[in-house]
């Protein structure tokens, strides 16, 4: 493996993603979706082993470019689950910065951390 790209985490995706893919593609007797996951898998592979660094990192940091927001959407979906009894979660009007409030407190003046827009919200 030496001077080889090596795996990095659109490989994970690559590879998940056509395990998911092939299962269901076996589930439904569709083998036209098995054979995309095998395409997946082989472009996986290919990366793996391919020497041109610089064009690996290229396809990495666009898909980086995608993942990223997604993971912090659902990372934020998941604390704003887990502190739904304790915080109000809303968006800033102005800057839709998400801002959080602990509840209970009725009407407050929220200030804007971001754009330092002040506004009164229901908590």
């Amino acid at each position: 493996m030496y001077g080889r790209y090596g795996g990095d985490k659109l490989n994970y995706v690559l590879l998940i993603g056509g395990l998911l893919i092939s299962f269901i593609g076996r589930l439904t007797g569709l083998y036209i979706i098995v054979l995309i996951s095998y395409v997946l898998y082989f472009y996986a592979i290919f990366r793996m082993l391919s020497r041109n660094h610089a064009a690996r990192y290229k396809e990495y940091c666009a898909f980086l470019r995608v993942w990223n927001p997604l993971t912090k959407w659902f990372r934020l979906q998941k604390k704003i689950f887990a502190e739904r009894k304790t915080y109000k979660y809303f968006k800033c009007p102005n800057c839709k910065q998400q801002l959080r409030a602990p509840k209970g407190r009725g009407k407050i003046q929220v200030t804007c951390q971001k754009c330092r827009k002040e506004f009164i919200k229901k908590v």
